[in-house]
């Protein structure tokens, strides 16, 4: 199988913490939008005075062109990106979102002054998971996020949103003395959670650099188990960053799900999550499928 033929998309994820004055900001958004609208570009750019964070997609040589434009932007050109491949572009349109953060924590003051705080490597941290165990281990993703899959022995906040991360540390009961180490999907919300936990008196603390997406890379089938959740109509890239065949996004509430059913009004096959599944109008397609379900149950 020729992985450029089969999945001739390239979906590349990337962030950089560099101020942008509103002067820079307004002609560098004009500049994404004109390549975009002169290239197959989609996907998602969100700015801020802090920086870039973004998921986009396109042809090879349309992924080429934009790593190019984003690293001549003065303090960025040591941006890291992580690639995957996809066989159809997983985005409709391209957009660009202006945010007071790259990533909501609501703790604008946390930006990263340098490129690393006690970042690990993919290959160290597999050292540390391989040869040391007195260390807590954190999943920093929400916890339909986790639910896809997470590393050996992680423990989950169970947070619905980033910005509740902090208050699962004030609970969390982790002494501040402990080993920490953290890790979410591509890496940028370990670099505001790292502060979180700075600022209460964590030292000890390390974040998984380039995150999920890094780490499959280096280690497939290795220390993370089951899928990695990604915000595309992908869903989920597996082991081999590769689009999943297990998950899809629930018709119902837009989480990822993997239980098939047959619509019990039009037949056709589709995915839905397990909470949903157990609605009364859950074994149905579509939420057109689901009202008609629901008219005909109370007729």
């Amino acid at each position: 199988m020729s992985m450029k033929t089969d999945y001739p998309v390239v979906v590349t994820t990337f962030y950089k913490f560099s101020p942008l004055s509103e002067e820079q900001l307004n002609e560098w958004e004009g500049q994404f939008h004109a390549f975009a609208e002169r290239s197959d570009l989609l996907g998602l750019i969100i700015s801020a005075a802090e920086g870039l964070n973004s998921t986009v997609a396109g042809s090879n040589e349309t992924i080429l062109q934009l790593k190019d434009l984003i690293r001549s932007i003065p303090g960025f050109a040591d941006t890291i990106f992580k690639d995957s491949r996809a066989k159809r572009n997983p985005f409709k349109r391209f957009k660009i979102k202006r945010r007071d953060e790259i990533v909501t924590l609501k703790r604008p003051e946390f930006v990263p002054d340098s490129p690393r705080n006690n970042h690990l490597s993919p290959e160290e941290w597999q050292r540390v998971l391989e040869e040391e165990s007195d260390y807590v281990l954190i999943d920093t993703r929400n916890g339909y996020e986790v639910e896809l899959g997470k590393f050996e022995g992680a423990i989950d906040p169970e947070i619905h949103m980033f910005s509740e991360f902090g208050d699962f540390i004030e609970r969390s009961g982790i002494p501040t003395d402990k080993k920490v180490l953290m890790y979410c999907t591509g890496g940028i919300r370990c670099e505001k959670a790292i502060f979180e936990m700075q600022s209460r008196g964590y030292q000890n603390v390390f974040q998984l650099e380039g995150g999920i997406l890094n780490y499959l890379k280096e280690f497939p089938n290795s220390k993370f188990e089951g899928e990695c959740f990604v915000f595309d109509h992908r869903v989920a890239v597996d082991q081999e960053l590769l689009p999943s065949e297990t998950f899809r996004l629930c018709p119902h509430c837009g989480d990822p799900g993997s239980l098939k059913i047959v619509c019990g009004v039009c037949d056709s096959e589709a995915i839905v999550c397990s909470e949903c599944n157990n609605l009364p109008y859950g074994k149905t397609c579509s939420k057109n499928c689901a009202y008609h379900s629901q008219v005909c149950n109370a007729a």
